[in-house]
């Protein structure tokens, strides 16, 4: 008989790294998709306001995200376990507030700045462990926020210009907390059992049911609705967002993250913004020309390479530590 094989939990860990930071890259190109979006949408149908757009597209988004994974796990809804409807809702709770909480800040407040304060869920992550954990951070650690902090300042080059602690700063910064235990509740060891897909899916109704009331109660109706979706453009980059940026980076998260730390983890997502400034740089001309909108592409600037390059070199410092210990 041949024995099953079993990769190490080091090599499970190198592909989590490998896996995660392939997420990055397609949650970078959400934000300007989703700006994109919400531009021809705004064309389409001027009137509407930005909340209840932020609503029905994220509930559009997740509630359809939800429907695609369904078929795969329809055979086991009846036998959900009560820690993979812990693991689901924490998830969608925290999500679900996070995203919310940073449109307002986005609403309220500058985008350089906005930007700059989601990333402060790199100190969150290590801080929310050190308490959990009783054992303060390595030394690694606390060198590679710092990295992290410089680099997302110098990717938000209006930061120091603009900011001000007001109520899109303040919503910022909590919504970076709620991030960080998004990240830290996909670790807890009690959830290494869960079906990732089933608790993915679960995460994906939640948060689409939960904004499709909002949406709801801020006047949204089917026939809004389907004005809003009517343009062929609007739907294809809706589908480009439901699949690989969702289904896929979301899957990925939820089965594979368990395998590096939190820590390790949020400095690897913070990738994130490094990969959408590039993408700012060009794809939003493509988009404009494709969706009839009204898109520039921002600048490339020298601050870019010096930021991208600090935030690179702190996942780089901490995805070693284990191997130079």
């Amino acid at each position: 008989m041949h024995q099953k094989y079993s990769p190490s939990p080091g090599v499970m860990m190198e592909r989590a790294r490998m896996l995660l930071i392939f997420a990055t890259l397609f949650w970078g190109s959400t934000f300007p998709l989703v700006r994109a979006l919400e531009l021809a949408q705004h064309a389409h149908v001027p009137g509407i306001a930005a909340t209840a757009l932020v609503s029905v597209n994220v509930a559009m988004r997740f509630g359809m995200a939800a429907l695609v994974l369904l078929p795969f796990c329809a055979r086991h809804l009846g036998g959900i376990t009560r820690r993979e409807w812990i693991q689901a809702t924490g998830l969608a709770v925290l999500a679900g507030i996070g995203l919310y909480l940073q449109t307002l800040g986005l609403a309220w407040a500058d985008a350089s700045v906005v930007g700059f304060l989601t990333q402060l869920y790199t100190l969150f992550v290590p801080l929310i462990v050190a308490l959990r954990d009783r054992r303060a951070p390595g030394r690694r650690v606390i060198v590679a926020c710092a990295l992290v902090l410089a680099g997302a300042a110098l990717l938000s080059p209006g930061f120091l210009q603009h900011f001000r602690l007001g109520p899109g700063e303040i919503v910022t910064i909590v919504s970076s907390v709620f991030f960080a235990g998004q990240i830290v509740w996909v670790e807890r060891p009690l959830f290494a059992e869960n079906r990732a897909v089933l608790v993915t899916m679960l995460m994906f109704a939640m948060i689409g049911v939960v904004f499709g009331l909002g949406y709801a109660m801020q006047g949204g109706t089917p026939e809004l609705t389907r004005e809003l979706f009517a343009p062929a453009a609007v739907w294809q980059m809706l589908l480009v967002l439901l699949f690989p940026c969702t289904i896929f980076t979301f899957l990925i998260m939820n089965a594979w993250q368990r395998w590096v730390s939190a820590t390790e983890a949020g400095l690897i997502y913070c990738l994130e913004p490094v990969i959408a400034a590039i993408l700012a740089a060009f794809l939003p001309g493509w988009i404009s020309r494709y969706a009839g909108i009204d898109y520039a592409n921002e600048p490339l600037r020298w601050t870019l390479l010096i930021g991208g390059a600090l935030i690179v070199s702190a996942t780089v410092l901490v995805a070693t530590e284990k191997r130079t210990a």
